[in-house]
Order: structure tokens, then C-alpha cells, then sequence
């Protein structure tokens, strides 16, 4: 057994976290930029592939299966790095995550007499629902894509996706004079445990 595979699992993220805030705050910025842009292609690729696995196992009905795993202490760590599986603490942190998120974005939507529904949040993904005047509004795709999926991930850490059900094929001519507001996103990295201190 090497070294690194003796250290218990909690204590390696502390130090990936360590190692991580240490490089992206190089006195050099060039270095400081790769380093950090190094990171975010790194935690999309494990997000999205994790999430995509964990979809899987959901569609063969494998709930049984996830929570099961979920007790393993290095998977069990893996997927609430990431905000997959069961585990209570991580619904409830994507709970408030995803409130906070839509908060920030309702009163543009209700002022042009609209609301949103979310239908679901699981493994990363939101889906939602526009209700009222938003609803068939020429830019409200415009205000779900950069409004509404810039909160989240400002929000949330472990978003992945948005997905808006029953979205019109058309837009109502009656809306077409309508202008939605967005939000440009602001994405950064940082290690699940260096994000939750600066929320």
C-alpha cells in the first residue's frame, strides 16, 4: 500500500481542496488562470460523467442499488462531492440550493406576468415549467437559458442541466412585443468544501 492509499479518503479531498486554493491563487496570474480553467474541465468531465452514470442506473430502477453503494465510504464520498444519489443531506442542500437560485430570477419572470414550476431536481438536473405570460414569450427561452440556468449554477454547485417541459413549438404572436431579461452567468471553480465557505 503506497502512501496516499493509507490516508483515509476525508483527509485526501482536504488536501486536493489545500492544493487546489494554494495553485489557483498563484502569484502568477497566467499560471493561476490554466490552473483554475484546468480544474473546471476536470470537475465538468467527472460531473457530467458521474451524473450521466447515475441516470442509468435510475432508468433500470436501480434506487436499491445507488443507495447501497452510497454507504461505501469512498463512493458514498465520490457522489455527495457531486450532488448525486440518496443521501438526505444532499437533497436537502440541493433543496435550498435551488430555491435561492429561482428567487433570484422570479420577480423577472413575474413582471411579465409569469411564474416558474419546478417539476423535478435530481443528479444535477432541474426541470421546470413557465407558467402564464412567459409562457410562449419570443425570449422567454433567452431568460430561461441565461437567466434561470445562471442562478442555478451560482447557486448550486452540483448543477449540471436545465430542462423546461412542455416548452411551446411556437411563440404566441400576442407576446411577440415582450422582452425578457437575463442574467449573464458568472462561473468559477472552487472545491465542494472552499464553496460552501464562501456562501
Amino acid at each position: 500500500m503506497s502512501e496516499h492509499e493509507a490516508i483515509p479518503y476525508v483527509d485526501v479531498l482536504a488536501r486536493i481542496a489545500e492544493l487546489a486554493e494554494t495553485l489557483t491563487g498563484h502569484d502568477d496570474p497566467a499560471v493561476a488562470a490554466r490552473v483554475t480553467e484546468l480544474l473546471d474541465w476536470i470537475d465538468a468531465f467527472h460531473r457530467d460523467g458521474l451524473g450521466r452514470l447515475v441516470e442509468m442506473i435510475r432508468a433500470w430502477r436501480g434506487e436499491i442499488f445507488l443507495d447501497s453503494v452510497g454507504q461505501d465510504e469512498l463512493v458514498g464520498l465520490l457522489l455527495s462531492a457531486y450532488g448525486l444519489g440518496e443521501a438526505r443531506d444532499v437533497q436537502a442542500d440541493t433543496s435550498a440550493a435551488v430555491a435561492a437560485a429561482l428567487e433570484q430570477v422570479r420577480p423577472v419572470v413575474e413582471s411579465h406576468g409569469g411564474a416558474i414550476e419546478v417539476a423535478s431536481v435530481r443528479d444535477g438536473v432541474v426541470q421546470v415549467r413557465m407558467l402564464g405570460t412567459c409562457d410562449g414569450c419570443p425570449s422567454s427561452a433567452a431568460t430561461l437559458v441565461y437567466g434561470v440556468e445562471a442562478a442555478l449554477r451560482e447557486h448550486w454547485v452540483h448543477f449540471r442541466r436545465l430542462e423546461v417541459l412542455d416548452l411551446p413549438a411556437a411563440a404566441d404572436a400576442d407576446k411577440a412585443d415582450l422582452v425578457c431579461v437575463t442574467v449573464t452567468p458568472q462561473v468559477s471553480w472552487a472545491p465542494v468544501e472552499l464553496r460552501a465557505k464562501t456562501r
